[in-house]
C-alpha cells in the first residue's frame, strides 16, 4: 500500500509536468523500467528506492516537505508489513494491509465489538469458538495481531474511525461479566480520549434497519491511492468490494444507521449504565 501511494504520487507529479517516463528516465539517469516499477508499485530495492525517489523529487522541483514524505514512503514500502510475521489467513492479511493505509474507516457491527476497539481477553473469547480449526499458536497469533492493529488509532496520522454498534453488543456476555465490563470500559476510554474515534449505539428501539443485512466496514484512502473498499465477513468468509455502485449503496446504509443510532453522548451514557450493571 505504501508503494501504491508512492507510485500514484510520482505518476501525478510527472503527468502534471507533461513529461513522459522516457523523458524523465533520460534526464535523471534512470531506465524507463525503473520509472515504471516505481509508478506501478512494483517493489523497489531497499538500496535504490529512496535515492531514486529523491532524485525524481529534485527533478520535479518538489519542496523539502513533499520530498521527505515521498522518501519515507519509499523506505516504508521496502519493508514487510508488521502483520507478515504472524501466521494469518490470507484475507485477514489483505484487510490489515488496507486498514493500515486507510485515512478513514466507517464500521458497523451487530454481534461483537469492533476489532479496533477490542481488549485482549474479549478478542480471544470471540475468536476461539469461531476458529476451532486453529492450532494454539495460530489462535495466539491471531489474537495478538488484532491487538497490534489497534496501534493505528494511537500512532501518527491516525485514521478517522466511526463505529456504530448494535445494542446487542452491549448486553451479550462474552467470556463472563468481568470480560464484558473491561470491554465496555475500553470502548468508553477510546471514545472519550481519542478525538478521531466516535462510537454510536444502535438501540433496540430502532427496530428494522439497514444493519440487519450484516456487519461491514467502509475504508477510504488518500487521493489517487485506491478507490474506497467495502469489507464484510460472514459464514462464507471475508469479502472485499470496490464496485462504485456497491460502495455508494453501503455508504447510504451507514449514513442511515448513523441517523437512527444514539448520538455519541447518549451512547456513552448507555455504556456507563451497562458498566454499572456489570459491576
Amino acid at each position: 500500500m505504501r508503494n501504491r501511494e508512492l507510485g500514484a504520487l510520482l505518476r501525478r507529479y510527472r503527468e502534471d509536468r507533461n513529461l513522459t517516463a522516457v523523458q524523465v528516465a533520460r534526464d535523471v539517469g534512470l531506465s524507463p523500467a525503473a520509472i515504471s516499477r516505481l509508478e506501478t508499485a512494483a517493489r523497489s530495492s531497499p538500496r535504490s528506492g529512496a535515492p531514486n525517489v529523491r532524485a525524481l523529487c529534485s527533478y520535479y522541483g518538489l519542496d523539502d516537505r513533499t520530498t521527505e514524505r515521498l522518501v519515507q514512503l519509499a523506505k516504508e514500502g521496502s519493508q514487510p508489513g508488521w502483520w507478515q510475521r504472524y501466521d494469518l489467513e490470507s484475507p485477514t492479511a489483505t484487510y490489515l494491509d488496507l486498514e493500515t493505509a486507510a485515512v478513514s474507516i466507517d464500521n458497523f457491527e451487530m454481534a461483537v465489538a469492533p476489532g479496533l476497539l477490542q481488549t485482549h481477553d474479549y478478542a480471544r473469547e470471540v475468536i476461539a469458538p469461531l476458529r476451532r480449526h486453529f492450532t494454539a499458536d495460530q489462535l495466539a497469533e491471531t489474537v495478538e495481531s488484532r491487538i497490534q492493529r489497534q496501534r493505528i488509532l494511537t500512532g501518527e496520522n491516525p485514521p478517522r474511525f466511526h463505529a456504530i454498534i448494535d445494542e446487542t453488543i452491549v448486553h451479550r456476555i462474552v467470556g463472563g461479566s468481568a470480560v464484558l465490563r473491561e470491554q465496555m470500559l475500553h470502548i468508553r476510554q477510546l471514545a472519550t480520549e481519542l478525538p478521531h474515534v466516535s462510537v454510536q449505539i444502535l438501540p433496540f428501539s430502532a427496530g428494522v434497519n439497514p444493519g440487519l443485512d450484516g456487519p461491514f466496514s467502509v475504508l477510504d484512502f488518500a487521493e489517487d491511492l485506491l478507490p474506497p473498499v467495502i469489507y464484510t465477513e460472514g459464514q462464507l468468509g471475508q469479502i472485499f468490494e470496490d464496485e462504485p455502485a456497491e460502495v455508494t449503496r453501503i455508504r447510504r446504509a451507514f449514513d442511515a444507521l448513523a441517523g437512527i443510532a444514539l448520538d455519541p453522548e447518549s451512547s456513552l451514557r448507555m455504556i456507563d449504565e451497562r458498566i454499572r450493571d456489570l459491576s
